[in-house]
């Protein structure tokens, strides 16, 4: 089976050949299978909306490869970028963006079924209302503008219409983290039973270990522009082993019990981001660093099957190098 979506060693510097370089994705390399949810976590700031805009050309690519569907992307004409529009779909974080504030919802919806051409504009009204029903909505609520619906009610709309278009790879970014918990939930649950029914592909953006973990199967993590673990999710926590993980497990609090303490990663300053020259992206935070760790770069190694990782000191399965 070929992957889906292939990241090929993919760097974007914002500001390359100025005196302000900021690296802001070093190398990333990242397959998603066709029926996969994979996802990339991580702080602000670490590049994982980068990699997102990248995939969806909304950002340039600096070096590296993007290949999606068997064909290479990278540099594409505004021909072929509109046929990849039609097979990529992306859920941002905040529905109320993507509305048009006197757009009716319905009208939403079916714009999206006529202009990619799936259905005519007769048929489209009914389709939409079957795909409100879909994503658990009221097909009454068509006649709403977006203000009239709460965010977590457009945020479904946003996924009906995403989904409708029958796309290839629909990418989540930080798709649940504006709603509120309990409505949260509910979102993840219906992006968990859509994926089963209609065998979707998703890539995931967080920043929120539980939340990521309860739509994937694999999991990407994300530190200062680098990839430094992958793993399935059923690994987590007791084979996991880079040390930024530990810490973003430190961090987590389960989706199922809202008790445990809730947790603000810091914000990536550039000082102490890891935008580092040489050795590895974590150095300065990391509680285990040594001389190795400021002057050589870690590779990616396998530490299990799908367990790649990027540490010269791993903490996971004995393997200490």
């Amino acid at each position: 089976m070929e992957p889906i979506l292939e990241l090929k060693n993919v760097s974007k510097i914002f500001g390359a050949g100025t005196a302000h370089e900021v690296p802001a994705v070093r190398d990333v390399s990242l397959q998603v299978m066709p029926g996969d949810s994979v996802g990339i976590v991580g702080e602000s700031g670490c590049g994982k909306s980068t990699v997102a805009r990248m995939v969806t050309k909304l950002t340039d690519i600096t070096s590296g490869e993007i290949w999606f569907d068997g064909e290479n992307i990278t540099r594409i004409g505004e021909k072929e970028t509109r046929n990849v529009y039609r097979k990529i779909q992306m859920v941002f974080q905040d529905p109320y963006s993507v509305f048009s504030p006197r757009m009716q919802v319905g009208t939403f919806l079916e714009e999206g079924l006529v202009h990619f051409g799936i259905c005519s504009r007769p048929e489209a009204r009914k389709q939409a209302a079957e795909w409100m029903e879909r994503v658990e909505l009221s097909p009454e609520l068509m006649e709403r503008l977006p203000h009239q619906l709460s965010g977590g009610q457009l945020q479904r709309v946003v996924i009906a219409r995403a989904i409708s278009i029958r796309p290839k790879l629909i990418i989540l970014d930080e798709a649940t983290s504006a709603l509120d918990v309990s409505v949260q939930k509910q979102v993840l649950k219906l992006l968990v039973r859509l994926q089963k029914e209609l065998n979707l592909t998703y890539l995931f953006i967080g920043h929120d270990l539980a939340v990521v973990r309860s739509l994937c199967e694999r999991i990407a993590v994300m530190y200062a522009g680098q990839i430094v673990e992958v793993f399935d999710s059923e690994d987590l926590g007791h084979n996991t082993g880079h040390p930024y993980t530990q810490k973003l497990l430190g961090s987590v609090f389960s989706i199922h019990d809202r008790n445990q303490k809730e947790i603000q990663l810091e914000t990536l300053s550039m000082e102490d981001s890891g935008y580092e020259k040489q050795g590895c992206v974590y150095q300065k935070r990391c509680p285990h660093a040594t001389e190795k760790c400021r002057t050589e770069q870690p590779v990616m190694e396998a530490c299990g099957t799908p367990h790649r990782i990027a540490c010269w000191h791993p903490l996971c399965g004995g393997h200490h190098h």
